[in-house]
């Protein structure tokens, strides 16, 4: 399985906490942010979160599922979708190195 099949449609845009937006591709990101940096971790959409991005990641049948679930989750710790996806987005590719003559 390759992470194209668990790659939702549509991104995921959530305004953290402290003002900035981060971008979410797939199940794998949801889980490493819902495991390492969420702000609660308690509640009954954070828990179903958990376990839907966790099976997402076995299966693609549930890969739609678990965005659902993730937004329903970060709508219960207090965070929201962005409205702005440009607003101070963080990003943890590498940039592009500029051509030296």
């Amino acid at each position: 399985m390759t992470e194209a099949d668990f790659t939702w449609n549509v991104p995921v845009e959530l305004e953290l906490p402290c003002g900035l937006t981060r971008r979410f591709l797939n199940a794998y990101d949801a889980l490493d942010f819902l495991d390492a940096e969420w702000p609660t971790r308690r509640g009954p959409a954070y828990e179903r979160a958990l376990r839907l991005c966790r099976i997402a990641l076995r299966g693609a049948r549930a890969t739609e599922l678990a965005r659902s679930a993730f937004i329903a989750a970060a709508g219960e710790a207090g965070m929201r979708q962005c409205s702005n996806p440009r607003k101070q987005m963080v990003s943890f590719l590498p940039r592009a190195r500029s051509a030296v003559a």
